[in-house]
């Protein structure tokens, strides 16, 4: 592509946009495709380095949109840990570059579940809702605070499925022989 900083910025925008629709619909609470460029970002870094800081910037101007229309601050203590969290999942796509598609597919999921755990130990950390207690930090990783609609086991589980769809895709569009050629990359090539 002659200026790929044009698909940047309609992925940004597309990103932007299903960020805010989902994020109103209770149903699909955490059911978002960040996570997963996060990860092809940094797996992929070598071959594409646009989608890293796509995914970045897409994420920065839509939380605190996101955050304004569920009632939260723009931004909060707790978004530190979300970019904590998301930083462990750049490692882990660092630490899994070049390997096979199984290996990618299984990546995305640890990092799904790090980001999880990380978001979920810091609102069982800052949430007055929850006992400081073992019983209270299995609540925060199950059901969730007593006045949330939507249990924690909902968010993870969308955002496994989100991951694992988003990065599937992504991995599906790189067996595509022009795209392949375009970047010089072909996953059969690629490292166990």
């Amino acid at each position: 592509m002659r200026h790929p900083w044009i698909a940047a910025i309609i992925i940004a925008t597309l990103l932007i946009l299903f960020r805010i629709t989902t994020a109103q619909d209770p149903d699909l609470a955490n059911f978002s495709p960040f996570a997963a460029l996060f990860f092809c970002g940094a797996a992929f870094w070598s071959t594409n380095k646009l989608l890293l800081p796509t995914a970045m910037l897409a994420w920065l101007i839509s939380g605190p949109i996101v955050s304004s229309l569920q009632g939260y601050p723009a931004f909060h203590v707790t978004s530190l840990f979300t970019v904590l969290g998301f930083a462990a999942i750049v490692c882990v796509g660092f630490m899994i570059k070049n390997k096979s598609v199984d290996k990618l597919v299984f990546g995305t999921i640890v990092g799904a579940t790090l980001f999880y755990l990380i978001t979920n130990t810091a609102s069982f950390v800052t949430d007055p809702q929850y006992p400081k207690t073992l019983q209270g930090f299995t609540q925060s990783l199950w059901t969730g605070s007593p006045l949330a609609t939507t249990p924690t086991w909902a968010f993870f589980r969308n955002s496994l499925v989100a991951n694992t769809l988003c990065t599937s895709l992504f991995l599906a569009l790189m067996h595509i022989p022009v795209i392949q050629k375009k970047t010089q990359f072909s996953l059969s090539s690629s490292k166990a």
